[in-house]
This record gives C-alpha cells, sequence and structure tokens, in this order.
C-alpha cells in the first residue's frame, strides 16, 4: 500500500503521500481542496493492455502540460489507389451526362442523374479530406479537442471536452462498408463521460494498433486507469 499513486478526480493532480489517509481511505488534493474516497480503487481489478508503438500516419509530441497527436489520412488509410479511380472514373461517366442535358437543355435527364451526381460529389470530398486532412487531438487539464483541417465535415465534427469529465477512452470496432457482401472493418476511438454519454472523437482508422494508440496516449496523459467498457472492441 505504500506505493500507491493517486491523482484528483477533478482536476488530475497527484496526490503526495502525505495527504492520502490509508486507515479512512480518504485523499485530499491541495491544488482544488477536492476530498475523495479511494477505496474503490483498491478493489478494483487490474486491466491493463500491451504497450502500442507509434503506427504508421500518427504523429504525438506531449509534454507536462500537453499532448498533442496529430492522424494524417492519406498516410493512416494506406493505398488508396483503387478508390481514388473509381471515384475518378465514376464523376467521369456522370459529367459526360451532366454536360449533354445541359448543352440539350434537357431537365429531365438533370433530375434523373441528380442522386447519381450527388453520390460523384460525396466521392470526391471523401477523396480529397483523406488526402488532404490531419485529425489534430490537443489534449490539456483543461480540455480535450478534436478538428478536422482543412476540410471539414458535417459527419465529423469538431469535438471540445472538459478533460475532467472524460472517465474512460475505448475503441470500437465496426463495418465501414461491404466489398460483394462482405465487410470491411475500421476503427474508432470514443469517450466515456462520468455522466455515462458517449461522444466519437475519431472514425475511419484502418488498424486497431491506431485506435488503441490515440486510446493509450489520451488515457496515460490525463492518468485515467484503463478499465474494461461493454460496447469496447477486445481484440
Amino acid at each position: 500500500m505504500n506505493q500507491l499513486t493517486l491523482s484528483c478526480p477533478n482536476c488530475k493532480t497527484d496526490i503526495p503521500a502525505s495527504d492520502i489517509n490509508m486507515a479512512n481511505t480518504l485523499a485530499k488534493c491541495q491544488s482544488c481542496n477536492t476530498v475523495f474516497d479511494f477505496a474503490p480503487l483498491l478493489k478494483r481489478p487490474s486491466h491493463k493492455k500491451q504497450e502500442i508503438l507509434l503506427p504508421p500516419g500518427i504523429d504525438a509530441y506531449s509534454t507536462n502540460y500537453e499532448l498533442d497527436i496529430e492522424i494524417n489520412w492519406r498516410k493512416a488509410s494506406g493505398n488508396l489507389g483503387f478508390f481514388l479511380f473509381f471515384t475518378l472514373f465514376w464523376n467521369g461517366i456522370v459529367m459526360i451526362f451532366v454536360v449533354t442535358a445541359l448543352l440539350t437543355g434537357s431537365f429531365v435527364m438533370l433530375a434523373a442523374i441528380s442522386i447519381h451526381l450527388l453520390i460523384g460529389i460525396g466521392l470526391l470530398y471523401y477523396v480529397l479530406s483523406v488526402m488532404l486532412n490531419t485529425t489534430y487531438i490537443i489534449v490539456n487539464q483543461r480540455e480535450m479537442s478534436v478538428e478536422h483541417r482543412p476540410l471539414r465535415s458535417p459527419f465529423y465534427p469538431d469535438r471540445h471536452i472538459p478533460s475532467r469529465e472524460v472517465e474512460q477512452i475505448f475503441v470500437e470496432k465496426y463495418v465501414a462498408s461491404k466489398t460483394n457482401g462482405r465487410p470491411n472493418y475500421a476503427f474508432g476511438v470514443q469517450g466515456l463521460l462520468e455522466n455515462k454519454s458517449k461522444i466519437k472523437l475519431v472514425k475511419g482508422l484502418k488498424t486497431s494498433e491506431q485506435a488503441l494508440y490515440v486510446e493509450q496516449e489520451i488515457e496515460s496523459f490525463l492518468r485515467i486507469q484503463d478499465e474494461p467498457v461493454d460496447e469496447e472492441w477486445k481484440g
């Protein structure tokens, strides 16, 4: 028990041994004057995971005050050759019909291909966002922010979450698409907040190592003891 290390659940400051009462399982934080019972921590089973090394497409920079994680989607997504070819092919065919409809004044034809045109625009936006975008995850003791630049998407909004509200970070595995009826899986990172609500931080990672690394670094910086979450990917 002499080796017990605690951090304040409110402000995450380390608690010195002199402020830990082992007899009553109480501790006091001198930074914010929070008094808390750490008895549940003594009964909590360990949930250690293997350390994940820095995976391709991700850079991380950490100081005592801030953690910066950058996800370069072009590098993290691997080979986009086929998807790029399909997007250009699809839009090339659609544009032939669009030009024909405009030159002939056939608005009926233009309306008929409108759905295909919207799909082509969506495909092009996705390819450009993967090729150009970087996701920035910045964590300090005050806030955890997730921002996507330079292109934004309504499906991947920026996030700004008070760090003290984050209870756990966990990885999900989901079906991103299907090829010939077979699922193509991707990985995402979610946060479990103290009110038990969940918030999506990052989606679309190609490997479990990428997602697990993001989880590992955020939990380590915020001194969150990793615990199992019902919805998390168990590997």
